[in-house]
């Protein structure tokens, strides 16, 4: 059952999750930083290399991380941060349990959707214009690092809604989210080195984005096989 929930772990994804825990908590003692930003940053590569197996348990740790990353975007002025967290993907993820909850296949993975073009094109153009209306609310907010806090807010959005649908695209939005993050997580560290460890976590998301939209590439052709396969044994049974 606990091999069920948690997943399989092979050991290069053994290794970079120890590893990754390791320097987060290092980087921590070393450079005396806030233990708001350790957790979180352990809270996000967990729920990251969980979503890569497409594990549902991914959701509530992402909740974890909601937590301690909106507290620790606003003590650095991040308010679009916490903005999407809190008010936005908070209710999104519940959404996607539902969806995943629905939806899960053998040893309790997702199955991995299938999306149109049409959708994808529909949901950018509105992207678009989420960009132009949270930029004139994160400006009257005074939000530090505008356009970086603004592009944050919209690929969080997409990449969440991606997820929602089941769709290996959600780790493409959120590359590019964990990219922007990057920036931010920069200049913040570069004003306070306490903020080193949220720094290496995002970087460390990254890595596992590119890793979980691979992942989910192959789960959706797997998945699509077993299911070519039961479709035929039971069109057999039937004759």
């Amino acid at each position: 059952m606990i091999k069920k929930v948690f997943g399989q772990w092979n050991i290069a994804e053994s290794i970079f999750y120890v590893a990754g825990l390791a320097l987060i908590i290092t980087m921590s003692i070393c450079f005396k930083a806030s233990w708001v930003s350790a957790v979180a940053g352990i809270f996000g590569l967990s729920c990251v290399l969980f979503a890569a197996k497409g594990k549902i348990i991914c959701i509530f740790l992402t909740w974890g991380m909601i937590v301690f990353y909106s507290i620790l975007s606003f003590q650095n002025k991040y308010y679009g941060e916490v903005f999407i967290n809190l008010c936005m993907m908070f209710p999104m993820t519940v959404i996607q349990l539902v969806a995943w909850i629905k939806n899960l296949g053998k040893d309790y993975v997702v199955k991995v959707n299938s999306i149109t073009k049409k959708e994808i094109i529909i949901v950018s153009a509105v992207a678009l214009i989420a960009f132009v209306v949270f930029y004139f609310i994160l400006k009257a907010l005074n939000t530090s690092q505008l356009i970086f806090s603004t592009i944050s807010i919209v690929t969080s959005v997409l990449a969440t809604y991606f997820q929602s649908r089941r769709s290996k695209y959600g780790f493409l939005s959120f590359l590019f989210n964990d990219s922007v993050l990057c920036v931010l997580w920069t200049m913040a560290t570069l004003q306070d080195i306490k903020n080193i460890s949220m720094l290496i976590a995002v970087a460390l998301y990254v890595i596992c984005d590119i890793y979980g939209f691979i992942s989910w590439g192959i789960m959706q052709k797997r998945q699509q096989k077993e299911n070519n396969t039961a479709q035929v044994s039971k069109s057999n049974l039937e004759v």
